[in-house]
């Protein structure tokens, strides 16, 4: 049996020394960008290592035993040099290319040696029995394998493993899986090794390292394909350090400087070989304060650096207080937009504060129980247009302020209804000269609303005086034709009772003809206040054209109509002095009466201009007799 497994030996050899070298070709097509990594080196000398087994083992040629101790001296020589490369990817070795060449030149001297065996037998000796047996010595009863391979070797394995153990807590928790696998694969034949060649357990001549390699494969495949550890990165501590943007600095117990990353190096404009050992930023206290009172809860603080920039200090302690870390993080574009914020806040607040305009916001007011909109806001002008006597707005109700008519806000800015317009309308309060004019404009604001009062008194004023003019007559100061259908309407349509007076001067196109017009546009005007002289204040009179006025009566009888138009003909007839001339200007005067004449306006007028020019042709002295007023009047 022994000899049959040992005859299958150098089948199994060489089957797993190809299975490491295939998988060796697959971990370096299937690693992204073509980078053939570490992992691929330590496969390719395993399988290196099988294959100088498969060479040595039971053979009694010294050719064959010198190609197979070559390449074993080859994996044995590289296998720790290469797992310390895999370590130094841990620690970010800037001289990693250095070191890998200085290590290279103990395993380089080994393989030369071997190869050149045959003129020196300082690694190995072929040795013949009496009986005609060969045998080769073992590796460990040499000088250079037990004085300087052996020491080199193993010594350099266990400085990688016992530093990629000690990078475990720093890799990602995603990774540690893998590292953990791969140290046991390469632990396992470690420590076999050990006890082969310099424990010499076990017998000399068979090759225990190697049929570990053999019964490892299996993991090795699921290692480097099934946990994919062709595509693991080393994300070490120093990494992630260097890679965040915000300055990092590690402190000790006595507040020195153990550690800082690149942008804490180029933020404090010194390497960390020169931060090493001092104190933190003396010249700034506030950084000081920070850390004399960090204990055990993190702590923040705004520190405004030389350059000008801000820098927000966060100090958190390390585990069992063995000193504290500090994150600076770079507030300046943050502090800038707060200060422009606060200042146009400020400006807001001023412009909002010294506007003319009154402005005030509603909030519904939860505590009460009918959740009413109350005033949570308002300026100084809001307070003087609405003409609030009782101090400040704030705190009032909505209801209370009744010029800014409540219920028309509160239907449009009540919860159920669409909150998404504004609402525009005017309010008057006061009547006459004193009358005062708002413009309200109602806006929603969030759940609240805002209401902008605006002052539109002058405004009104002077739309009332534009109005007036157009319907005032330029010359006399009477109401012309269209203000007099304007007004005058209005009251026939209450359905008034009274009168409507149509009266004309006699022969004015002869006083024009003869004086001129400057003359008969005096006349007119010295006439038409002759006319207002006689009237009411709430008597209507208006120019129509020419030398025509019309006069509405309200509220007269029959006799009070003559008794009037007796007193304006008389007026009428008086001399006017006019440009030192003495003229005399009689007027024929036409009366209807409302409602009994007509119900309309104008159908009165026509019927007062009727009489008046019945009385005109009848050259009466009288305004208007009792006989034509009898027949206009029907």
């Amino acid at each position: 049996m022994t000899t049959v497994f040992n005859s299958m030996l150098p089948y199994l050899f060489t089957a797993g020394s190809l299975s490491y070298i295939w998988l060796a070709v697959m971990v370096a097509r299937l690693t992204p960008d073509r980078k053939v990594p570490t992992i691929c080196y330590f496969l390719i000398l395993i399988g290196c290592w099988l294959a100088g087994t498969t060479f040595e083992y039971n053979t009694t040629s010294a050719s064959l035993f010198g190609i197979g101790r070559t390449l074993t001296f080859i994996s044995a020589g590289f296998l720790p040099v290469v797992l310390f490369a895999f370590y130094l990817e841990f620690s970010e070795s800037k001289r990693k290319a250095w070191i890998i060449a200085a290590l290279s030149m103990v395993p380089l001297v080994t393989v030369i040696l071997a190869a050149t065996n045959s003129t020196h037998h300082l690694i190995w000796t072929m040795i013949e029995s009496v009986d005609g047996a060969i045998r080769f010595t073992r590796a460990g009863e040499h000088a250079w394998f037990n004085l300087v391979h052996a020491p080199f070797a193993y010594g350099v394995f266990t400085i990688a493993v016992i530093g990629i153990a000690s990078r475990l807590p720093s890799i990602a928790t995603a990774h540690r899986k893998r590292v953990l696998v791969l140290l046991f694969c390469m632990l396992m034949p470690f420590l076999i090794s050990i006890s082969e060649s310099l424990l010499h357990l076990g017998r000399h001549d068979f090759p225990y390292t190697s049929c570990a390699f053999v019964a490892l494969l299996p993991l090795y495949a699921w290692a480097t394909l099934g946990l994919k550890f062709y595509d693991f990165s080393p994300l070490a501590y120093r990494t992630m350090f260097d890679k965040v943007k915000d300055p990092i600095i590690v402190l000790d117990k006595n507040k020195c400087i153990v550690s800082a990353n690149m942008p804490a190096q180029q933020l404090l404009g010194q390497t960390e070989n020169q931060l090493i050992g001092k104190e933190l930023w003396k010249d700034y206290p506030e950084a000081r304060e920070l850390l004399e009172h960090v204990d055990g809860d993190t702590l923040r603080q705004t520190v405004r650096m030389r350059n000008g920039r801000f820098f927000e200090l966060q100090g958190a302690p390390l585990d069992n207080n063995e000193g504290m870390i500090v994150v600076c993080r770079d507030v300046t574009d943050r502090k800038n937009a707060q200060r422009a914020l606060a200042d146009s806040e400020q400006l807001i607040r001023s412009l909002v504060e010294n506007s003319s305009n009154g402005i005030l916001r509603f909030s519904r007011d939860n505590k009460d129980s009918r959740n009413e909109f109350r005033c949570i806001f308002a300026n100084s002008a809001a307070e003087d247009l609405l003409q609030w006597g009782e101090g400040n707005l704030e705190g009032v109700m909505l209801n209370q302020l009744e010029l800014l008519k409540p219920n028309n806000l509160i239907s449009h800015f009540d919860s159920s209804a669409p909150r998404n317009s504004s609402m525009n309308y005017e309010a008057q309060s006061g009547r006459g000269d004193d009358a005062l004019w708002l413009r309200i404009i109602a806006e929603p604001v969030g759940v609240d609303f805002a209401v902008t009062l605006i002052d539109i008194t002058a405004t009104k004023n002077q739309e009332s005086r534009i109005l007036d003019d157009a319907q005032r007559d330029s010359l006399t100061g009477v109401l012309n034709r269209r203000g007099f259908e304007a007004v005058a309407s209005r009251l026939v349509g209450d359905g008034l009772t009274g009168a409507v007076v149509y009266i004309d001067l006699d022969d004015f196109k002869a006083v024009n003809d003869r004086f001129g017009h400057q003359a008969g546009d005096a006349l007119l005007k010295a006439f038409g206040h002759r006319l207002e002289f006689c009237l009411r204040p709430e008597d209507v009179l208006a120019r129509l054209g020419g030398d025509e006025f019309a006069i509405m009566l309200p509220g007269v009888s029959i006799e009070d109509a003559r008794h009037v138009a007796k007193r304006l003909s008389d007026t009428a007839s008086d001399p006017y002095l006019l440009h030192a001339r003495e003229i005399v200007c009689t007027a024929s005067v036409g009366i209807a009466m409302m409602p009994t004449t007509g119900a309309d306006l104008w159908m009165l007028i026509a019927a007062a201009d009727r009489s008046m020019y019945e009385v005109k042709a009848g050259n009466r002295g009288d305004a208007a007799n009792e006989t034509e007023w009898d027949s206009a009047a029907g």
